[in-house]
């Protein structure tokens, strides 16, 4: 051995790490950060301001008056600790240069901050103590300078300026309740696919909504208002699919409802959907409902139902809980109407109320489309005020005027009250289904707000994009430190085995390289698009996965095609037609489009595809065996010599085509292939059983007599994620 390659031995075994990937030293959650803002605050005089409710004008200066809570006054510690915080920032001042900005205005409260953080209020007022505030409530305020050190602590850098951070924030919630009215209750049917969610709504409106599902299940969100015989309220259901591909919608549907019914078929029992829907039941915080469906079917226990539910934390009834357990059947009318009546008596037990006059309007976007005749349409479920035309509204990253509202049964609607759906037009573009709307005072107000919201979104994506570079030129560097290692341990005669035993790190990378199979959906109605993104994205494994490029509402188009064709992307369409001229553009385009009616049949063919994609492994199998007998080293023109094996085969057919390894002692010692094949004189393919044969390996090994020579075939293996 050289003295450079004993040098090289030693110093892998001192620094066996030193080519481990480097953890980024910023690590930004990019999900808390979409386009909701601060509010238009001015100075301190209208923070302290809390007459809101005189007349319809002056509430929406006041949703930009924020005011002290004047019985619980916050306290902030003006000790060390915090004095110590602030000097940090200097400290990290070039640290803060790299962070991302965000525009807020002078005065903000603390629920305010969440919003534009996109962070959890509870979370953000535990992190608030931890800087040693107290009394912290959630329409606390502070100044700028108090929110950028907050800020800085999630990773972000904050501009104050009140034109710039100017937005809109949800209401405070009324300190005087004297005023509220009262209003429906918002039911959310929840439940695995099957178990008759549909056709428990469809029991309750006399309609028939299960005939027109595809595959027979919901394929989106849908709000309705029922008016039961046995009570002069109404009860407003959301009807969320039970299909595991849209766990989105129904997170969303458990978050702006008041009673959820867990559906539960008898014969079937509690399902994985099932223990979903407890668990978002629970995370939302409200009142629950289990109605046992199909008992009328021979195969129904229901009372192992019950069992499965208490033994999943559900707290029935039966077993001395407080969660009611009906039994029912959807199909026959049994029990349905006392589950009725039960829903019924927990709203009048919950006494839901909600703000409707001199309030702006606020409420969330069920559902968005773009209807034939009305452009741009959402569905709109209100959670306070009172909804008319002409009102300005805003969600996300665009406002509407409202020129045409309409009930659920597609009848013209003049106002809509809190908990009514109505479906809206007059969006600039489609709103996100989710996203929280609220009423602007004008169009100006409302042009300016998606503005900030855009500029803020732009601000995130570039610095997404740099991130993304940085993190590729690091990468560059590693792999060319990499490569000049690797070289440099072969330019001592090491083999690649030997360098991978001495140094493993170098290696990791190719361990950790995942194939993106790149996906455009294009989908009837956002709800759909987003939970078909949802579906798909989580598909693979860490050789392959699935990757959605965009989600859009609306049939393909040319800028579409273009795109796919750019990135290599497929297009899936769900739930619509595709123009025959672009499918036609298509084909000469070379960029697939697959159209779906059922999310089932997506699913399985972007397994089908990813399954295809994945690395092609090989089983490897003895076919025949040969034992060496004799050596000759046979010489060539000038010094070189060649080695050849005098063999014979022991078993099976050996074929010079595949490839041989060596042998010896139970030990493989090489693995290659035979570079000449001969009988006696003469040049062959194949020697069979019991033939005396010359043998010549590719790379002159070193053969001893005994060794034996294997026949390898390889049988490709069928792959699974």
């Amino acid at each position: 051995m050289s003295h450079n390659k004993f040098n090289l031995i030693s110093k892998a075994l001192k620094s066996s790490n030193s080519f481990k990937s480097t953890p980024r030293q910023t690590d930004i959650d990019q999900t808390h950060l979409s386009g909701t803002g601060g509010g238009d605050l001015k100075d301190k005089s209208q923070v302290k301001d809390q007459s809101f409710r005189k007349n319809e004008k002056s509430s929406f200066k006041n949703t930009e008056k924020l005011g002290r809570s004047s019985d619980s006054k916050p306290k902030v510690k003006t000790s060390n600790s915090l004095k110590k915080k602030k000097n940090q920032k200097l400290v990290r001042k070039k640290h803060l240069s790299s962070m991302i900005k965000l525009d807020i205005p002078s005065f903000l409260s603390v629920a305010n901050l969440a919003s534009i953080l996109r962070v959890r209020v509870p979370d953000l007022v535990s992190k608030m103590k931890g800087l040693e505030f107290e009394n912290i409530s959630n329409d606390y305020i502070m100044d700028a300078d108090t929110a950028g050190l907050i800020a800085e602590e999630y990773g972000f850098e904050v501009n104050q300026d009140d034109k710039l951070g100017a937005d809109l924030f949800p209401s405070p919630e009324p300190k005087d309740k004297t005023s509220l009215k009262s209003r429906s209750p918002v039911v959310t049917i929840m439940g695995h696919v099957d178990h008759g969610k549909t056709t428990i709504l469809d029991y309750f409106r006399r309609s028939s909504i299960a005939k027109d599902e595809k595959g027979g299940i919901t394929q989106r969100i849908g709000a309705f208002v029922v008016k039961p015989k046995s009570s002069e309220r109404s009860i407003t259901f959301l009807d969320t699919p039970g299909h595991a591909a849209f766990l989105k919608m129904r997170e969303r549907g458990a978050n702006m409802t008041d009673i959820v019914v867990l559906v539960v078929a008898a014969e079937d029992s509690v399902m994985p959907q099932t223990i979903e829907a407890i668990k978002h039941t629970k995370s939302a915080g409200v009142p629950m409902i289990v109605a046992i469906n199909k008992c009328d079917k021979p195969d129904a226990n229901p009372d192992k139902v019950v069992a499965d539910l208490s033994r999943n934390g559900v707290d029935v009834e039966d077993y001395g809980g407080e969660v009611p357990v009906i039994r029912i059947s959807a199909k026959t009318g049994m029990g349905m109407k006392d589950l009725e009546e039960t829903i019924i008596t927990v709203a009048e037990l919950l006494e839901l109320k909600a703000e409707t006059q001199n309030i702006p309007v606020e409420g969330w976007i069920l559902e968005s489309q773009v209807k034939h005749g009305l452009g741009n349409c959402a569905t709109f479920l209100l959670k306070k005020g009172i909804l008319k035309k002409g009102m300005i509204l805003v969600a996300g990253t665009t406002w509407c005027k409202v020129r045409v509202m309409k009930d659920e049964n597609g009848k013209s609607a003049t106002q809509a009250k809190p908990a009514f759906p109505v479906e809206i037009s007059g969006w600039k573009d489609i709103p996100e289904a989710g996203d929280f709307a609220i009423q602007a005072k004008n169009e100006a107000f409302a042009k300016k707000v998606v503005a900030n919201r855009e500029r803020r979104k732009q601000q995130l994506m570039e610095a997404d994009q740099v991130e993304d570079m940085n993190n590729k030129r690091l990468k560059q560097v590693h792999d060319s430190e990499r490569v000049e290692k690797i070289q440099e341990y072969q330019d001592e005669g090491f083999s690649m085995d030997e360098i991978k035993q001495l140094e493993p790190d170098l290696f990791e990378t190719e361990k950790i390289q995942t194939k993106r199979v790149s996906y455009i959906i294009k989908a009837d109605v956002s709800g759909s698009a987003e939970a078909v993104r949802q579906s798909i994205e989580g598909l693979g494994n860490d050789e392959v996965t699935a990757f959605v490029l965009y989600a859009e509402v609306g049939p393909p188009t040319e800028s579409d095609i273009e795109r796919a064709k750019s990135s290599g992307s497929t297009i899936l369409v769900f739930n619509m037609k595709v123009a025959r001229d672009i499918a036609n553009s298509a084909s000469s385009a070379g960029v697939k489009i697959q159209e779906f009616g059922v999310i089932y049949h997506l699913i399985e063919s972007v397994v089908t595809t990813l399954t295809e994609t994945l690395p092609v492994k090989f089983e490897t199998k003895v076919v025949s065996k040969a034992s060496i007998k004799k050596l000759f080293e046979i010489s060539l023109k000038g010094k070189n010599s060649i080695v050849i094996a005098g063999s014979r085969v022991t078993d099976g057919i050996l074929k010079k085509s595949l490839d041989v390894r060596i042998v010896r002692n139970g030990e493989t010692i090489y693995n290659g292939k035979i570079k000449e094949l001969k009988i006696e004189k003469d040049d062959v393919a194949q020697v069979k059983n019991g033939g005396d044969c010359g043998i010549a390996l590719e790379g002159d090994p070193d053969l001893e007599v005994g060794d034996t020579i294997e026949n390898l075939s390889k049988i490709p293996l069928k792959r699974h994620l």
